[in-house]
């Protein structure tokens, strides 16, 4: 008796062949043992429902189950064509069709047998052409309407990140955008993702839109994330200046505890971009029932404890239920900057010059640091002159206050302008990031490196990596 092995990948057709060993009598029925493995993950899929049935009969088969090791069994299997597949979650989250496999049953024997998802790269080639980076990740999605649950055709899925560049002898930073069109069953394909990576992304069809999310690219090269959009939502204006927010019905129910497991009140809680903004009650319980539906993101913050976002999809009919930990923030100390005969860098030294002459506030990277642990633009909530306002997205936008209003600001990143396109500067640049702020709220205050025609201020933003890890220092304190 003769034992075949036969490696099948998803779609493949492949035949086994049984022959006699030294001319024993022929068997009535074969052996078939079988793995299931997902070469995405790396690991053998448990628990997968396994369907042996007669190619020219889908009603005769027989039906088994993988173990803890991926393992299948089919003790007896009569000679003839037999087609083989399995059902899996996996799959489903994959969005990969169930593999079929086919295996010629001629005589008595074994089988050895192994189904497999394909590869992250293979599935990234598939989709994405040979042509792509193999340090890149391709993202796959579908985009569907909050309330019918129909997938919504023609929406874009846009993914936006930070990159670092040389360019003009020197490393500047600039801002990455991607998008995908969704096809006639609501699904997109977005290729080229650095891998290992977090992304700002959101989805829309029209002037409807998700909330934007976090989405963290794994070190893979596959993988997937679905947007639902509110198409009922409406957008509201609260004071004239911010940007309109998204009003709907959707209704979310969170509490918010301590590390230690108790209930904290007056916690701040808001979607971003939607709704009211709500605080906790004595038990550490919030309720917002005025929020876009689909897929959001909610934020709770409070003061001395480090703020948490979490994606959420909302629904007009139940509420969504989460909870939150809070965790006692933690100052981060600056690395000491010591210089003996060795000049600072130029823009370090200018940073400080400016600070001396004090026209207007200049927060070093330490001081950024203790006020705010996510949003960079939050540790400016106490600088005179200065208000934030909430966006339709990550982030708030900042508003000087000048003589004739509000105004918003002329930002500089690392010494250029910062040309925004649709984003907030907190989507670019991280608190941890940073070795100095400088505000000037009024125009006549803005120093001559930043002169612009703008009728407003300047804010400027000086990153540690620009600057070398050199950190700044309030000279008047020396």
């Amino acid at each position: 008796m003769m034992r075949t092995r036969v490696n099948v990948v998803s779609g493949a057709i492949v035949s086994a062949l049984m022959a006699l060993a030294n001319g024993s009598e022929a068997q009535p029925a074969a052996r078939l043992r079988g793995v299931v493995f997902d070469s995405v993950a790396r690991a053998p899929l448990a628990n997968a429902s396994v369907r042996v049935f007669r190619a020219d009969s889908a009603s005769v088969g027989i039906d088994a189950r993988t173990d803890a090791t991926g393992t299948f069994e089919v003790s007896a299997l009569r000679t003839g064509t037999w087609l083989l597949s399995f059902l899996h979650p996996r799959l489903d989250s994959l969005r990969l069709e169930p593999p079929v496999a086919r295996v010629d049953v001629v005589e008595a024997g074994e089988i050895d047998v192994t189904l497999a998802v394909p590869s992250a790269v293979t599935l990234a080639r598939a989709l994405c052409g040979t042509a792509r980076d193999d340090s890149t990740a391709v993202v796959v999605g579908d985009v569907r309407d909050a309330a019918a649950r129909r997938p919504i055709v023609a929406a874009t899925m846009r993914a936006t990140w930070p990159e670092w560049v040389f360019a003009k002898k020197r490393m500047e930073r600039e801002v990455v955008t991607r998008v995908a069109r969704t096809d006639s069953a609501g699904q997109f394909v977005l290729c080229n993702v650095p891998q290992g990576i977090t992304v700002t992304a959101l989805a829309y069809a029209g002037s409807d839109t998700t909330g934007v999310i976090e989405l963290v690219v794994p070190v893979t090269e596959y993988t997937v994330a679905d947007f639902v959009i509110d198409r009922g939502a409406s957008l509201v204006s609260r004071d004239g200046v911010s940007a309109p927010w998204r009003r709907g019905e959707g209704m979310i129910r969170g509490r918010v505890v301590t590390a230690g497991g108790q209930p904290l009140g007056n916690v701040m809680a808001r979607v971003l971009g939607s709704g009211t903004v709500v605080r906790t009650d004595s038990s550490g319980v919030f309720r917002i029932s005025d929020a876009a539906s689909g897929t959001q993101t909610v934020e709770v913050r409070a003061v001395g404890y480090d703020p948490i976002r979490q994606k959420v999809q909302l629904s007009p009919a139940i509420p969504t239920t989460v909870g939150f930990t809070l965790e006692k923030s933690r100052v981060l100390l600056d690395t000491v900057r010591v210089i003996a005969s060795r000049k600072l860098p130029a823009d370090v030294e200018a940073i400080e010059r400016r600070w001396r002459r004090g026209l207007g506030t200049i927060l070093d990277g330490r001081t950024v640091r203790e006020r705010t642990s996510t949003n960079l633009t939050s540790a400016l909530w106490s600088v005179p002159g200065v208000r934030l306002g909430m966006r339709s997205g990550y982030g708030n936008t900042v508003y000087f206050r000048g003589v004739g209003g509000e105004c918003i600001p002329v930002i500089y990143l690392d010494g250029f302008r910062f040309v925004a396109n649709g984003l907030s500067l907190d989507e670019i640049v991280a608190p941890d990031e940073v070795a100095a702020m400088e505000v000037y709220v009024r125009p006549m205050q803005r120093p001559a490196e930043f002169t612009d025609l703008a009728d407003c201020g300047v804010l400027v933003v000086w990153t540690r990596y620009y600057l070398g890890n050199v950190p700044v220092f309030d000279p008047r304190r020396r």
